[in-house]
């Protein structure tokens, strides 16, 4: 009697336990898949402590933000560069003509490089549109474009990272601490 019952037992805390082995598997899947690495998934996932992963996780993805910031800034400046050009050209080129004379192709460039985002007109298709909106725009200073201020959905991100590159600096600084006392103790 005592073998069936010590049994039954076993078979209910294996059927207890089944259900809960399946969501520490899924919890992990969902970890190792996340694209966003969380003290919630984490913790979900059996480690109750934030590791090193996390902190390296953050920095990973701080970097590649600040890289692809860096690329968009790189990419605008060029583009800039290439219309500031593309401008001087044209300019050089109808300095000593009549405006009757000036080709589609430079008005485009100096259209190009004298307009503002926040200019609405229309597609421009003739010559005529463009040699009107260059009457209107020849005279606009030319403002250099500063790259957006963060958005504020990535504040808290933005946040965490600071707050990790921080912990990270202070370990750091701790470390060089030690060498430098080690140093003169030597």
């Amino acid at each position: 009697m005592i073998d069936i019952l010590q049994n039954i037992d076993r078979e209910a805390v294996r059927q207890q336990t089944r259900p809960n082995q399946q969501e520490g598997r899924q919890a992990l899947n969902t970890l190792a898949e996340s694209k966003k690495l969380t003290a919630g998934l984490v913790f979900k996932s059996g480690r109750a402590w934030l590791g090193p992963e996390v902190l390296q996780e953050q920095l990973e993805r701080k970097r590649k933000k600040d890289d692809k910031e860096r690329e968009l800034r790189n990419k605008h400046q060029m583009e800039q560069d290439k219309k500031k050009r593309a401008y001087d050209k044209a300019c050089e080129e109808v300095a000593n003509l009549d405006t009757s004379r000036w080709s589609v192709a430079q008005l485009r460039a100096m259209i190009s490089y004298k307009k503002k985002k926040t200019d609405k007109w229309p597609q421009l298709k003739t010559r005529a549109q463009m040699l009107e909106v260059w009457e209107r725009i020849k005279l606009r200073p030319v403002e250099e474009e500063q790259p957006q201020p963060p958005t504020q959905t990535d504040s808290d991100e933005n946040v965490a990272s600071a707050a990790l590159l921080q912990l990270l600096e202070f370990d750091q600084a701790d470390e060089d601490e030690e060498q430098a006392i080690e140093q003169v103790g030597v």
